[in-house]
């Protein structure tokens, strides 16, 4: 789970929502789903994560995800648009896939979050691809998004843990530390590398 850094919210939609209050109505989910509003906050959002899903760190596109919310809907209606409550999740498996991340969070409360400054520290990755837990709040939040649960996931990781941790036997010490640094960076078009924590945590730069 890689620490996403909150952006200001977006300036179009502050104004929305005043404009909607201007008129005496609180907007919630009816007003704002499937609206073009939706669309600028969608876009917003992939930017500030790097185009990454803020759980899994799986890469997503505008129409390959989903708004979640840390806080769900049903029991926190008062915060549906508040935009530090949303994030962009990747999108909902087909039919017989098991469901990971925002899909398969519901609406229960993640013990670590993503917007957590110390989020990375409490994960570990095995080299089969999965994800592990170094507390128990880890372990249920693990559990909640169900982050080991898709083969194709914890394959995707698992490849690019071998690359990480294959670099790091084949190259030098300076030729290792220089292309961990170009892969962890944020690439010119706002991009990170998908399963960022994984080449990171494979690198050996978590104590």
């Amino acid at each position: 789970m890689k620490h996403i850094v909150k952006r200001p919210e977006p300036t179009a939609f502050v104004e929305w929502k005043e404009e909607w209050r201007s008129n005496g109505i609180e907007p919630g989910w009816a007003e704002f789903d499937g609206k073009p509003m939706k669309q600028t906050v969608k876009v917003a959002l992939i930017e500030e994560q790097g185009r990454l899903c803020c759980f899994c760190e799986c890469r997503t596109e505008m129409n390959s995800g989903h708004i979640a919310h840390l806080l769900g809907r049903r029991d926190h209606s008062d915060l549906v648009l508040e935009y530090n409550n949303l994030l962009y999740s990747c999108p909902e498996n087909p039919s017989g896939i098991p469901q990971t991340c925002g899909q398969s969070q519901g609406n229960d409360i993640l013990p670590i979050s993503p917007l957590d400054n110390d989020c990375e520290t409490h994960f570990a990755y095995s080299q089969n691809g999965n994800i592990l837990g170094k507390n128990d709040g880890a372990n249920e939040t693990i559990r909640i998004l169900n982050l080991n649960g898709s083969k194709q996931l914890c394959e995707s990781r698992r490849r690019v843990y071998e690359e990480a941790h294959g670099n790091k036997e084949l190259l030098s010490p300076v030729e290792f530390d220089l292309w961990v640094n170009a892969e962890l960076k944020r690439h010119p078009d706002g991009m990170f590398r998908p399963f960022w924590t994984t080449i990171k945590y494979a690198a050996g730069l978590y104590t």
